[in-house]
Parts: structure tokens; C-alpha cells; sequence
């Protein structure tokens, strides 16, 4: 065929003919990448209706595997690097679970008023909580901004291990700094709940003057009927009534506008915004003394400060340390 006749044929005509089964592969290969992620929001839906949200940490690990799965399935070599990754950093914090109720004493021997010397310094001798309940809740009638702390609420279970997963699957060097955060963060808090047990604002209701708190966010919950999946490995020895100092709650929010603080400045705004209604959903719904929510935020500043300052250090002694060697190679 001359180069003029090959010029008027159509285009798919005067391409090279592609083997049929390397089409099939291909169809096949962009099925199974499609496929998958469709699967597991099928299941976790399934799984949610079902059962209910698995908020417990182990529950919550499974199905954020199987998503990091799902989605990363066409690099499915890259699962066991992912299991090692996260195994210790669900070892970790399973273990902070245990010993978290492990160092739990008897609320009449926690702190409180400490919390409420503070909380009534910083306000002109009124505890916030106390206040907010006064002006805006009505036991037994559910106002719409009573759905909205419990959604804000919900997100301390799901945002940071969502964050996590995200960043495994788009930058590892991102997701190890991350991970390191949290962890410090995390088990920082423990250390402090076992040299500072402190009382909660419901559990403190009655005492010293305080009138009765309600508990908010569990009332919504319940008036709402949503279910949780069990955890396989805690059981009510777990439970640490008087862990409220500092709050994790408010510590992770800040946590992860520091974390993205880079990001720019739309993105500080929300993650700062998430932040103050974190905290408003804490101290309206009866959870954490003013004070408490502070010490969360001081405790997050502080572990990122060292977390990246240990970086930084390690990074300029491996520089050192390749700059030694290039010497040493020159000499």
C-alpha cells in the first residue's frame, strides 16, 4: 500500500491491530479497579444499615483496610506494605484503649475542682457549660443545633483514621509523619489521664455547687436510634469515666490544622472552624470543662513542636551523615 492510499484510510484502519486479548486484559484489569471500590461502599453500607457504625477502634481499622484495598487495588503488591504500616499503629492504640482503663479510678478520687476554679476564672465565675445548658437546652426537646453537636461529635471516631488512610494511599512520607503525630499525641494523653484522673462536667453535675449537666450527645443518639458495631476486644473494664483531661476530642481537630497548615489558607479556615465547633459541642453537650479542652490544645501544640522538631534533627543528621560520607568517598 503507497503512503497516499494508507493517508485516506480512516484512523482506526491505519493504526497496528491490537491483539484481542491484550483488550480483554485491559477491559478486565479497569472493571476490577472500578468494581472494587464500588464493592466496599455497597458492603459498608450494607454492613451500617445492618449493624451500625463501626466506631469501635478495631471495627473502624478493619473496614479502613479493606477500603485502602479497594481503592489501591490496582497496586495490590502494595497491601502487605500497607498491613505493616498499620498494624503497629493499630497494636498502639488498642493498647492505649486497655491501659487507659487499666489506670481508671473511682470518680469521687478524680480531680474537679481544679476544672472549675478555672472554668469560672476564666468567665467571671460561671462555668460555660452550665450556662449554655441554662440557655439553650431543653431536656426531652431536640433543637437542630442538638443534631449538629452530635454529627460534629460522631467525627472524632472517623476523621483522624480517615486522614490516615488517605495519606497512606496518596503519600507515605506524609502519612509516617502523620501517624507519628498521632500516636505522640495519643499516648501523651494517656500519661496524663493515669497522673491526672479528672471528672467530666455530666459526671461533676450535683457536686460543689453545680447543678445537674445533662449529657447531651448520648440523648440525641439514642432519640435517633443509630446502633454501633461492638468492639471484639474492649468490654466495659475499658471504659475510663474520668479520662477528660486533656480532651482528645479537642486536641485532634487542632492536631490536623496544624498537620495542614501548609495547605493554605481556605484550608485552615475549615479546619479551624471544625476546631471551635468541636469545641462548642464539648462544653454545651456536657463532656469537658472549658479547662480541659485548653489542656487538649496546649498538649497538641506540644506534640507537634517536638514531633517536628525530632524530624527536622533526624533529617540534618542524615544530611550530616551523607555529606561525611561524600567526603570520606572524595578523600
Amino acid at each position: 500500500m503507497s503512503g497516499d492510499e494508507a493517508a485516506t484510510l480512516p484512523l482506526e484502519q491505519s493504526l497496528p491491530a491490537r491483539p484481542a486479548h491484550g483488550w480483554t486484559r485491559h477491559l478486565g484489569a479497569r472493571w476490577v479497579v472500578i468494581g472494587a471500590p464500588v464493592v466496599y461502599l455497597v458492603a459498608l453500607g450494607v454492613v451500617i444499615a445492618s449493624w451500625g457504625l463501626p466506631v469501635a477502634r478495631d471495627q473502624l481499622f478493619l473496614w479502613l483496610g479493606l477500603g485502602m484495598a479497594a481503592f489501591s487495588v490496582s497496586a495490590w503488591r502494595s497491601w502487605g506494605v500497607m498491613l505493616l504500616e498499620w498494624l503497629p499503629f493499630f497494636v498502639l492504640l488498642a493498647l492505649y484503649d486497655y491501659l487507659r482503663g487499666a489506670v481508671s479510678v473511682v470518680p469521687a478520687q478524680a480531680h474537679l475542682l481544679p476544672q472549675i476554679d478555672i472554668d469560672k476564672a476564666l468567665f467571671g465565675g460561671t462555668v460555660p457549660t452550665v450556662w449554655l445548658q441554662e440557655h439553650l437546652w431543653t431536656p426531652g426537646h431536640f433543637h437542630w443545633y442538638d443534631y449538629g453537636i452530635w454529627g460534629v461529635y460522631m467525627t472524632h471516631f472517623f476523621v483522624v483514621w480517615i486522614v490516615a488512610a488517605v495519606l497512606w494511599r496518596l503519600s507515605r512520607q506524609h502519612f509516617r509523619r502523620y501517624a507519628l503525630l498521632t500516636v505522640t499525641l495519643t499516648v501523651a494523653a494517656f500519661l496524663t489521664y493515669w497522673l491526672y484522673p479528672a471528672q467530666p462536667p455530666w459526671l461533676a453535675g450535683q457536686a460543689h455547687g453545680l447543678p445537674a449537666i445533662d449529657r447531651i450527645v448520648p440523648l440525641v443518639w439514642g432519640q435517633l436510634g443509630v446502633p454501633t458495631i461492638s468492639s471484639a476486644y474492649e468490654n466495659s473494664g475499658f471504659v475510663n469515666t474520668v479520662a477528660a483531661m486533656p480532651s482528645l476530642h479537642a486536641a485532634y481537630p487542632i492536631m490536623l490544622m496544624l498537620f495542614f497548615w501548609p495547605a493554605g489558607r481556605l484550608v485552615r479556615i475549615v479546619l479551624g472552624a471544625y476546631t471551635l465547633a468541636m469545641a462548642f459541642t464539648l462544653v454545651y453537650g456536657g463532656e469537658h470543662f472549658v479547662a480541659d479542652i485548653l489542656a487538649g490544645w496546649a498538649m497538641a501544640l506540644a506534640a507537634y513542636g517536638l514531633v517536628t522538631w525530632a524530624l527536622s534533627a533526624a533529617a540534618q543528621r542524615r544530611r550530616r551523615a551523607h555529606e561525611l560520607a561524600g567526603v570520606a568517598e572524595g578523600a
